[in-house]
């Protein structure tokens, strides 16, 4: 889940233009980091805009997948540096950072791996500590200097809301076939781009923008945070864009308790907001899977759910 605009998306669908395996990324992390020689690799997996691989136990190397994703890299290392700032370990850092070479033509970076999972893999006791735990986050995170924060590539900002409602109005096709019946009847109004957006409101700060269970790493055990991840997307936006992701967590009751502990003021209409965000974007991200994620079918059905109160 991203919090992009339909023409990132698109461009970012594409494959990438290396052709990484195991060896080689064991080959290209010796060749800059020595004492890692030796160190088994393993794919983790891929994403829109990277490459993972683990090395050894400790450490995960991200590798941009087109030459269009280095200047979000080089971005997102001064960014990553100036959260980690304010939430410390909770923040993983690239402590290795290697430049291009003849035998990969793009920067790579490494960082030690967060000991936990995803938060919609822990499904046991009272979520409220991981609630008070994200609250926090987030206010640290908020109270971070919009004027730090490098730009955004190539000038490119979010999407007004009215742009979201056209998004979604244009491809609500693939999504309506998705929907029970009770849950269309309410939806359909969205997915025709009838219901209007609200007004946008309060302070713009620096957000992580694309806050969601895959990068939101908890202990197993506990059920407590254990820090933030992928800050790819981050920028200077609307609060509320860092609550609509903690759907996939816990619903709205969820994300009432984290912003019962977020101390920062969200403003008499943040539940309008949320609410119209909410099942705007999650709709679109079912459409979304529907075109190129069928696998992800199911976990956006039951986001639009819980945006809908279900």
């Amino acid at each position: 889940m991203g919090q992009r605009d339909a023409q990132r998306r698109d461009a970012q669908r594409r494959d990438g233009d290396q052709d990484l395996s195991p060896a080689l990324v064991s080959e290209l992390v010796a060749a800059r980091f020595p004492d890692l020689a030796g160190a088994p690799a393993s794919r983790l997996g891929a994403g829109c805009d990277h490459e993972l691989f683990l090395i050894g136990d400790e450490w995960i190397f991200r590798f941009p997948k087109r030459a269009e994703r280095v200047a979000w890299l080089r971005r997102e290392i001064q960014v990553v540096a100036i959260a980690a700032e304010a939430l410390g370990d909770r923040v993983p850092r690239f402590e290795r950072i290697a430049e291009p070479s003849g035998a990969f033509p793009y920067p790579f970076v490494g960082y030690r791996r967060l000991a936990g999972v995803g938060a919609d893999r822990v499904t046991d006791g009272d979520r409220a500590e991981l609630a008070a735990d994200v609250g926090r986050v987030l206010s640290g995170l908020h109270r971070i200097d919009p004027a730090r924060i490098p730009a955004v590539p190539g000038g490119g900002q979010r999407a007004s809301w009215d742009e979201l409602r056209a998004e979604l109005a244009a491809v609500g096709h693939l999504a309506r076939p998705l929907l029970a019946a009770g849950l269309l009847a309410e939806a359909e109004p969205y997915l025709a781009g009838q219901v209007a957006a609200p007004a946008r409101a309060g302070p713009r700060r620096f957000i992580h923008n694309d806050v969601c269970p895959d990068h939101v790493i908890v202990d197993p055990a506990t059920g407590r945070l254990v820090g933030l991840i992928d800050f790819s997307d981050a920028l200077v936006g609307e609060v509320v864009l860092d609550f609509v992701g903690l759907l996939g967590i816990g619903g709205y009751g969820f994300i009432s308790q984290v912003a019962a502990a977020y101390d920062l003021p969200l403003g008499s209409g943040f539940a309008a907001s949320l609410e119209w965000v909410s099942r705007t974007l999650t709709l679109t991200w079912l459409a979304d899977a529907a075109a190129h994620d069928p696998g992800d079918i199911p976990k956006h059905q039951s986001w639009v759910a819980r945006a809908f109160g279900r």
